[in-house]
């Protein structure tokens, strides 16, 4: 079997019956495919599934948000390439790549496409991501899934999320950071974004000097009170944000003077901590678009 497509149940707003549809479309156009994982219960079940199905095809690919794909890519081999159906919510890998919002149109760039690798960051020597941060992203993003529970559509719960967040006080931290054999040390900070990608979902453009093939993990530390927190977001709307302090490295360690938490690809730790390590895996991910 050529391709296999490990579709997540759970990902954005689309009932099972239209999932269903579309990809039964997709598979029309593929021809040579097979469909899993809309039957899956649970993460655990998901990732299974994407490891059985990864050993039977060419191409996995994965129809799902950015969540489902840091599931896929830290469950299969690193040989198997992977494709991109974005059927989540913010879609950050669809803004990185410039893939169609279309699953279709998507489906036609899989079939046409070449194979390019990609680096991860490797993050706490346990778990790979695509973009990761410490800071409030993790409280906003624990916070929107209650607004998406209650069936609000993916950036009107994210924007009241972040509101409720900045509102309600955050506690910012100081960072002290190693990276490579550079020290940097900083108060106050929001957040530390650590990523291979230029932006984050819903098209913001965070991090404009990311590269995802470049070796090198990307690090903006932003420490700006809540007037320069919306110029952040307005300006990664305009073409790339302008705040922040940003640096390169390929090993990167932090620490936080309060507990914070971790998000990977989009999704939150529970518990909150003070000391974080990533470092660069180039070449890790083969993705074909």
């Amino acid at each position: 079997m050529k391709y296999g497509i490990i579709a997540n149940p759970a990902s954005g707003k689309r009932s099972l019956d239209d999932k269903n549809k579309i990809l039964n479309e997709i598979a029309d156009i593929l021809k040579d495919v097979t469909i899993a994982g809309l039957d899956t219960q649970s993460p655990d079940e998901y990732a299974s599934c994407a490891r059985e199905l990864s050993q039977k095809v060419g191409i996995l690919i994965i129809a799902g948000g950015d969540g489902a794909f840091s599931l896929v890519m830290n469950n299969v081999s690193k040989d198997v390439p992977l494709g991109f159906l974005p059927f989540g919510s913010g879609d950050v890998l669809r803004y990185t790549f410039g893939l169609p919002r279309c699953p279709k149109e998507n489906a036609l760039v899989i079939q046409n496409g070449t194979e390019h690798l990609i680096d991860v960051i490797y993050c706490d020597e346990e778990t790979k991501a695509l973009f990761a941060s410490i800071g409030i992203e993790g409280s906003i993003l624990l916070e929107r899934q209650k607004h998406l529970e209650n069936d609000l559509l993916g950036f009107t719960a994210y924007g009241l999320a972040t509101l409720k967040v900045l509102f309600d006080g955050y506690i910012n931290a100081d960072l002290r950071v190693l990276m490579d054999n550079k020290e940097v040390k900083t108060s106050n900070s929001l957040t530390a974004v650590i990523t291979k990608l230029p932006y984050y979902g819903y098209g913001f453009k965070v991090v404009p000097q990311a590269q995802v093939d470049d070796g090198y993990l990307h690090l903006l530390i932003i420490n700006v009170g809540l007037i320069g927190t919306f110029y952040a977001l307005a300006t990664s709307l305009m073409g790339g944000n302008r705040i922040g302090e940003y640096y390169k490295a390929k090993e990167i360690n932090i620490a936080t003077s309060t507990q914070q938490l971790l998000q990977r690809n989009g999704d939150p730790e529970k518990e909150k901590r003070t000391n974080f390590s990533f470092k660069v895996l180039p070449k890790e991910l083969k993705l074909i678009f």
